[in-house]
C-alpha cells in the first residue's frame, strides 16, 4: 500500500521530484516556486511529526509528503494523483483558512468558502476521509505545545499571552488566523530566536513542526486527530487484508 499526503505549504527539489505529471498534460509544471522562499521545505517537519505513522507502517506500507505550494496547487496535484495512481490512498492536507461548521463535511467546508472558487467547485464526488484539515492554520499545531515553542524560542519567549489565549478556547481550532498571528509573533519579539511572522515562517515552521509532541496536538485540535485515526486505521485494514496493499 501506498500513501501521498499533498499538503499546502513550501516545498522543495525533493518535492517536485515526487510530483505527478499527468499524461494528458505534457507541459505540466509544478506550482512550488524556486528561489529562497523554498530553500527550506516543510517536508523534513512534517516527517518528523507525521514519524508515528511511519512506524506503524513498517516496510509494507509507503508513506510519501509531498509539499505542494498554495492551497489551490494542493488541491490540483491531489486530483491528478487520484486518476495517476487510483491505487494508492491520496490525501489532500490544506488550511481550512476559517471556522468549520461540525455540521459539514471538510470538502463541504472548502466549497462553500467563496475565496476558494472556482477552482474548488468540481470537489463533488471525492471520499470525505481523503479531505484533511489543518483548522483554521497549521500555527494552531503550534500553539498547542507550549513546551514545544519554549524549546525552540528559548530566552525572552513569553508563553503568558498564549496561556490566557488557549484558556479562552475549547480547542486550538476555534483561534482565528489573525489572532493566532499575533500571538506568535508577540510571544516570540524578544526570544533568541527573534519573533515568528511572515518573513521568519520558511525557518521556524520546519523546526517547530519536528519538536512538537504529537499527542498534545491531536488533544488540543480534533482535526489533526481525525487525520492520524484515519491514516492509522486505512495502515491497520491494509496490514490486515494483504489484497489491499
Amino acid at each position: 500500500m501506498k500513501i501521498y499526503i499533498y499538503i499546502e505549504g513550501a516545498g522543495d527539489e525533493d518535492d517536485t521530484e515526487l510530483l505527478l505529471r499527468p499524461d494528458h498534460a505534457p507541459g505540466f509544471r509544478s506550482g512550488i516556486r524556486s528561489g529562497k522562499e523554498t530553500t527550506t521545505g516543510l517536508r523534513p517537519g512534517f516527517i518528523k511529526f507525521f514519524q508515528e505513522l511511519y512506524d506503524i507502517a513498517g516496510e509494507n506500507i509507503k508513506i510519501f509528503i509531498v509539499m505542494c505550494g498554495s492551497r489551490r496547487d494542493a488541491y490540483e496535484d491531489f486530483k491528478t494523483a487520484l486518476e495517476s495512481q487510483p491505487e494508492a490512498f491520496n490525501v489532500l492536507l490544506i488550511d481550512a483558512e476559517s471556522p468549520v461548521d461540525s455540521t459539514i463535511t471538510p470538502w463541504e467546508h472548502l466549497t462553500s468558502r467563496t475565496e476558494d472558487h472556482p477552482w474548488i467547485l468540481d470537489a463533488v464526488n471525492f471520499d470525505d476521509e481523503q479531505c484533511q484539515l489543518m483548522v483554521q492554520t497549521m500555527e494552531a499545531w503550534f500553539i498547542a505545545d507550549i513546551d514545544a515553542l519554549r524549546e525552540f524560542y528559548g530566552e525572552g519567549f513569553r508563553e503568558d499571552g498564549i496561556e490566557r489565549l488557549m484558556a479562552q478556547y475549547q480547542n486550538v481550532e476555534q483561534i482565528s488566523k489573525e489572532t493566532l498571528y499575533i500571538q506568535l509573533k508577540t510571544a516570540t519579539r524578544h526570544s533568541k530566536n527573534g519573533k515568528y511572522e511572515k518573513r521568519t515562517k520558511r525557518t521556524h515552521a520546519p523546526k517547530l513542526l519536528a519538536l512538537l509532541n504529537v499527542a498534545r496536538v491531536r488533544q488540543a485540535s480534533p482535526y489533526c486527530d481525525r487525520l492520524f485515526t484515519t491514516l492509522t486505521a486505512k495502515m491497520d485494514v491494509s496490514t490486515n487484508n494483504p489484497s489491499q496493499a
